[in-house]
C-alpha cells in the first residue's frame, strides 16, 4: 500500500505557490496535500489586512485548489491557519470545508483507512502584534524548563497586541492570569489530540522546540514547549510544521526524530517563487525528502 503526502506550509496567499503544489501533487499522483498554515496574504496594510484576506479566503484560494478536484478527485486536501491568518475569517474557511479541502485545527478527520490526522494553529505568544492564534506555551511549567520559559517570555514575547473581528480590530493584552487557564500545554491534553498517537499525523503550525525545525535567523529556537513534551510523552507516528520559514537553512535538516516519532518541516519561504515541500509515503516514513522548485 502506498499514499504519497506533499506538504508546506507558510505560503501567504502566494499563488503561484499554490499553483506549484497543486501542479506536483497533480503529477505525482498525491494521496494527500497537507498545508500547515499560514495561508493568506501577509501583512501590508493593517486597516485592509482583515478583509484582504478574507476575499483572497472566499475568491482565490478555492481557485487556486479546486483543479486538483477536478484532476485527481481522489486525493484531499487538508489545512489550518496560522499566527498570520485573522482567525475571524475562519467562517469562510468552515463554509468551504469538506467541498475543496478540509480544515483541521482541533478537528481529527480519517486520513486513510489506517490513519487520521489532527491539526493545531496556535503558537506561542511572538515579537508581532496580531494575536488571534498566539497563546501562553505552558500553564505548568516543569521545573527543567523554568528557566528557559521565563527568558523566552522576556526575550521573544510581546503581551500587547491587536484581535481580528468581522467588524475590525480590537486590542488585546495577555495577562498573567490567562497563563494558568489556557495555554498549548492545556489544549494538547484533550482527546482529540491525544487518541490514537502510533496512528495519527499532527499538523501544528509551530515546530516543537529546540529541534531543526524552529531555528531562527539569529540561531535561537523558537519552538513550542509544550509541543515538544507532548511528542516526547505522546510519540505520534509523525508531526508536520511550519512557522519558521529559515529553519532548513539554518538548521540544514528539515526532519528531527524524537524518539520513535518523526517531525517535519518544509522549511518554505513565500516572497521566493520557488515552493519548498516535504514529500513522503505515509506507510513508508523513511522515504521523506524536501524539495525545492
Amino acid at each position: 500500500m502506498e499514499h504519497l503526502i506533499v506538504f508546506s506550509a507558510d505560503l501567504h496567499g502566494n499563488e503561484m505557490q499554490y499553483q506549484k503544489l497543486i501542479d506536483f501533487a497533480d503529477s505525482n499522483s498525491a494521496g494527500s496535500v497537507i498545508i500547515g498554515g499560514d495561508i493568506t496574504p501577509g501583512w501590508v496594510d493593517k486597516r485592509h489586512l482583515i478583509y484582504s484576506q478574507r476575499s483572497f479566503l472566499l475568491s482565490r484560494l478555492p481557485l487556486l485548489l479546486s483543479p486538483l478536484n477536478k484532476r485527481l478527485p481522489e486525493c484531499q486536501i487538508f489545512l489550518i491557519m496560522g499566527n498570520d491568518d485573522c482567525a475571524c475569517n475562519m467562517d469562510v474557511l468552515e463554509r468551504q470545508g469538506g467541498k475543496v479541502f478540509h480544515v483541521v485545527h482541533g478537528r481529527r478527520l480519517e486520513l486513510t483507512e489506517d490513519f487520521d490526522i489532527v491539526g493545531y494553529s496556535f503558537v506561542p505568544i511572538t515579537p508581532f502584534g496580531l494575536k488571534d492564534w498566539e497563546k501562553f506555551d505552558l500553564s505548568e511549567v516543569p521545573q527543567d524548563l523554568a528557566a528557559e520559559y521565563t527568558n523566552r517570555k522576556v526575550e521573544n514575547c510581546c503581551f500587547d497586541g491587536f484581535k481580528s473581528t468581522i467588524n475590525g480590530w480590537e486590542e488585546f493584552r495577555f495577562t498573567e492570569g490567562m497563563e494558568k487557564e489556557d495555554s498549548i500545554q492545556k489544549d494538547l491534553k484533550k482527546r482529540v489530540f491525544t487518541k490514537n498517537p502510533e496512528k495519527t499525523v499532527y499538523v501544528t503550525h509551530t515546530p516543537p522546540n529546540r529541534t531543526n525545525l524552529d531555528q531562527s535567523s539569529y540561531e535561537n529556537h523558537l519552538g513550542s514547549m509544550a509541543v515538544r513534551r507532548f511528542i516526547e510523552k505522546h510519540q505520534p507516528y509523525s508531526t508536520l510544521h511550519g512557522h519558521i520559514h529559515e529553519t532548513v537553512d539554518v538548521s540544514g535538516q528539515f526532519k528531527e526524530n524524537i524518539g520513535n516519532s518523526l517531525s517535519l518541516s518544509a522549511g518554505n519561504k513565500c516572497f521566493e517563487e520557488k515552493l519548498s515541500i516535504v514529500t513522503f509515503d505515509l506507510y513508508d516514513l523513511k522515504t521523506a525528502r524536501r524539495l525545492v522548485m
